[in-house]
Formats: C-alpha cells, sequence, structure tokens
C-alpha cells in the first residue's frame, strides 16, 4: 500500500472511532488501530503508526475509564 493509500485507511479508522459509542465498537477499533499500526510500522511510515497508536491508547483510556466506572456503580 503507498502512504496516501494507508492516510486514507487511517482517516477512515479514525472516522470509526469518532462514531464509536458502544464498547465492543470500540474494541473493534482498538483492533483495527493495532493492526494498522503493525503494517505502517512494517512499511517505515513511523508518523502514521503513531498517529494509529495515539488514538488506540486514547480509546483505552475511555475503555478503562469506562469500565471505572461500572464496577464502581456496581455495574459488573
Amino acid at each position: 500500500m503507498t502512504k496516501t493509500e494507508m492516510d486514507i485507511r487511517l482517516t477512515k479508522i479514525f472516522s470509526a472511532a469518532a462514531i464509536a459509542q458502544a464498547t465492543p465498537d470500540k474494541r473493534a477499533v482498538c483492533r483495527q488501530l493495532k493492526q494498522f499500526d503493525r503494517e505502517a510500522r512494517a512499511q517505515g511510515l513511523f508518523a502514521l503508526a503513531g498517529e494509529a497508536s495515539q488514538m488506540r491508547w486514547q480509546l483505552v483510556a475511555e475503555l478503562q475509564q469506562a469500565r471505572a466506572a461500572e464496577v464502581s456503580h456496581g455495574g459488573v
């Protein structure tokens, strides 16, 4: 894949991340971002990989906060 194609792909994943509200959706986007990160690094596209990684960790933090809120309110 070219850099432009990878950039477009990352933009689509970011769009999915912005839309994702439910926990399973966010987890799915995290998996996509992790895979994208691997592929981008393998191609030497480290800036794109960094963007994907940053977004992934942001989603992970949101998921952890939601999980902590569920636990503190007896949801689990």
